[in-house]
């Protein structure tokens, strides 16, 4: 098996990036910790909150100008 990530594009409303951000949220909220879960998905989920906000903020400015 080939253990080389695979990349993906997706298209998404700027209400979509909202709901992503609040789950990606969510699941940090109550992410159980290492050992129960694997510290590097907390990084990754850290990681994946900072781009789904700056998407938020990229829509927010894109609407006032």
């Amino acid at each position: 098996m080939n253990n080389e990530e695979m990349g993906f594009q997706v298209e998404l409303s700027d209400q979509e990036v909202r709901t992503l951000l609040y789950a990606v949220q969510e699941a940090l909220r109550v992410w159980p910790g290492s050992p129960a879960r694997p510290r590097e998905e907390q990084e990754q989920l850290q990681a994946l909150k900072h781009a789904l906000f700056t998407m938020t903020l990229e829509a927010v400015w894109g609407k006032e100008a």
